[in-house]
C-alpha cells in the first residue's frame, strides 16, 4: 500500500477543499462590498487624489467620472456582480480574475486618498492564487452544470492550499523579523506596548474607543515578556503549515492575539484572521459531519 505523497499529507489535496476556501475568500470582500458605503467616496473631489502604483497610467477623465454618485455606483454594481459569481463558483475561471481584477482596483483607490492599512493584503494574495487555479472545480455551480474538469492530479488543488498556508505565515514572520531589524532588542523595552497602545487609542481613526492602553502602564514589568512571547510565536508561525499536533495551538493564539489588539490598541484585522480558514480540513471536517448525520439517522 503506497503512502501519500508529503504534501497531500500536508494541506488537503481535493476540489472540494479549494473550492471552500474560494467561497469564504471571495464571501468576505462580497460582505464587504455589500455593507460599505460607495456613495460616500463618490462624495470626494478628484482633486485631492493621489493614485498610486499602476493606478497613475489611468486618465484624469477617467477619475472625474468615476468620482461621482453614479460612477461608485456603477463600480459597486460590478463588485458585486462579479464577486457574487466568484463567491457562488459559477464561470468561475473568468469571474474570479475580474473579482480580482476590481477588488485591487478599488483596494488602490483607497490608498490614493491617503487610506493606509495592510489587513486586506493577505486576502488580495489569496484572491491572485485563487484566480489562477482550478477552485472552482467543486463547491462551485459550474460543479454542478457539469463544466469542470473531473482529471486533474491531486497536485493541482493541493499546491494552491499551500502557497496560501505560506503567504499567510510568511506575513507573521516577516512581521518579527522587521521588528527586529528595525527596533532590535529596545521593541522588548517596558515602555514599548504601553506607548505604542495609548498611542492608537488617543486617535480618532477606529470604530471602537477602548481604553485598556491606559491599563498597560501599571503592569509595564511583564510586558516585555508578552511582547518576547508575541515576537516568538510569529517566528513559530510556519510550524503550523509541517505540523498538525501545534497548528491548533498556533493558530489559537492567534486568535486571542488578534481579539487583544481591539481592546487594547483599537485596531482589528479581521480579513487576515479569517484567512485561517486555509489551514482547516475541510474534507475531514465534511465527512466527520456527514458520518454524524448517518449515525442520528440509524
Amino acid at each position: 500500500m503506497s503512502k501519500k505523497p508529503w504534501l497531500n499529507r500536508v494541506v488537503p489535496a481535493s476540489p472540494f477543499a479549494l473550492g471552500v476556501v474560494r467561497f469564504f475568500v471571495h464571501g468576505l470582500f462580497l460582505f464587504d462590498a455589500v455593507f460599505t458605503s460607495y456613495s460616500a467616496l463618490g462624495s470626494l473631489p478628484p482633486t485631492i487624489l493621489r493614485p498610486t502604483g499602476v493606478m497613475k497610467f489611468l486618465p484624469w477623465s477617467f477619475y472625474d467620472a468615476l468620482q461621482t454618485h453614479g460612477g461608485m455606483l456603477t463600480l459597486k454594481t460590478l463588485m458585486l456582480v462579479s464577486l457574487l459569481l466568484s463567491t457562488a463558483g459559477f464561470f468561475t475561471p473568468v469571474s474570479t480574475k475580474t473579482s480580482l481584477l476590481l477588488v485591487g482596483f478599488y483596494q488602490g483607490l483607497l490608498r490614493s486618498f491617503g487610506h493606509f492599512n495592510h489587513d486586506e493584503m493577505i486576502a488580495i494574495y489569496f484572491l491572485v492564487v485563487l484566480a489562477f487555479t482550478p477552485c472552482g472545480d467543486a463547491f462551485s455551480i459550474d460543479s454542478r452544470l457539469g463544466k469542470t474538469r473531473k482529471d486533474r492530479p491531486a497536485f493541482a488543488y493541493a499546491y494552491p492550499i499551500l502557497l496560501m498556508q505560506l503567504l499567510l505565515s510568511w506575513a507573521y514572520f516577516s512581521s518579527a523579523l522587521i521588528k527586529l531589524r528595525v527596533a532590535g532588542w529596545k521593541y522588548l523595552s517596558p515602555d514599548n506596548l504601553p506607548a505604542l497602545a495609548i498611542f492608537h487609542s488617543l486617535d480618532n481613526l477606529h470604530d471602537t474607543a477602548f481604553r485598556g492602553a491606559f491599563w498597560l502602564p501599571h503592569v509595564r514589568e511583564y510586558l516585555p515578556y508578552v511582547v518576547a512571547l508575541v515576537l516568538i510565536w510569529e517566528l513559530l508561525f510556519p510550524l503550523a503549515i509541517l505540523f498538525r499536533r501545534v497548528r491548533w495551538p498556533i493558530l489559537g493564539i492567534g486568535v486571542v492575539f488578534h481579539v487583544s489588539t481591539i481592546f487594547l490598541m483599537n485596531i482589528f484585522f479581521p480579513h487576515q484572521l479569517l484567512m485561517y480558514v486555509v489551514f482547516v480540513n475541510w474534507d475531514k471536517a465534511f465527512h466527520a459531519k456527514a458520518q454524524r448525520k448517518t449515525q442520528r439517522r440509524m
